[in-house]
Order: structure tokens, then sequence, then C-alpha cells
């Protein structure tokens, strides 16, 4: 092979590589917008959650609703939340935690609706017990709850 044969394959070779090297860089930077656009996203889905805890803790907190329902709606939106530092609010917050867990199997919507009259009155009455047994530890929580924020 000449030289000349051998300097054009040199250039072609190198083009190819810069061509690579391109569209590599271009699906970096893609990627990286990608990503920035799923945080942002993710933000702004906690950021709606987060209002969300905290209305709900105020209105626990002023008896604007029932705690065992706001106990429910509560640990349904903790879990929802991304960060994993809630992940620890059963300990940051065990009144609302153990209430939910106590009345969370209670049927609730349709379900309710196929229970008879006798079984409705039963859970209700076992719903309002530990509402009761819960009340005072859940309001205070809730003040606490209508601050929240993550940390970080």
């Amino acid at each position: 092979m000449s030289e000349t044969g051998l300097i054009v394959l040199v250039i072609i070779g190198g083009l190819i590589l810069a061509g690579l090297a391109f569209y590599a860089g271009k699906l970096l930077f893609q990627l990286k917008a990608q990503n920035q656009a799923v945080a942002a996203a993710k933000q702004k889905r906690d950021d709606n959650l987060i209002e969300s805890i905290q209305t709900i803790g105020e209105a626990i907190g002023q008896e604007q609703c029932e705690v065992g329902e706001g106990a429910i709606r509560l640990a349904v939106l903790f879990d929802h939340l991304s960060d994993s530092t809630t992940a620890n609010y059963p300990t940051q917050f065990p009144a609302v935690h153990q209430l939910n867990e106590k009345i969370k199997h209670l049927a609730i919507l349709e379900a309710r609706k196929a229970l008879s009259k006798q079984e409705r009155m039963k859970q209700d009455l076992f719903r309002l017990k530990a509402e009761a047994e819960f009340k005072e530890a859940v309001i205070a929580e809730a003040n606490q709850i209508s601050q929240f924020t993550i940390p970080g």
C-alpha cells in the first residue's frame, strides 16, 4: 500500500472516530437533559405530595378531618414520597402510623356499601374506639405534620 493510501485511511479513520465521538457526546447530552427532566418532574410531584400532607395535617390539627381518615390518607401520601428519608415516618409520627395500621383493613367505598348494616356498625364502632384511643396523640403530631418538609 502506498503512502498516500495510508494517509487516506488514517484520515477516514479519524473522521469515523470524530463522528462517533460527536454522536456519543450528543447521546450523553440527551441523557443528562432527560435525567434533569425526570428529577424536575419527581420534585414537582413530591412538592404536591408535601403540600397535601401539610394540608391534611392542618385539617386534623383543627379537627376539620376525622383522625382515622387523616391517618389513612397521610400514610398513603408518605408512602408515595420518593425521598427515602420519609421511610422513617412510622418512627417520626408513630400515632398516625399506629392508627393507620389499626384501621386500614376496614372496608371503604363500594366494599363498605356491600357490608350488612350490622357489619358496618361493628366496623364503625371499632374505628371510633381506635380514633378515640389515638386522637390526642394524632392531633399533637398533626401540628408537626402541618409544617412537614423533606430534610435536605
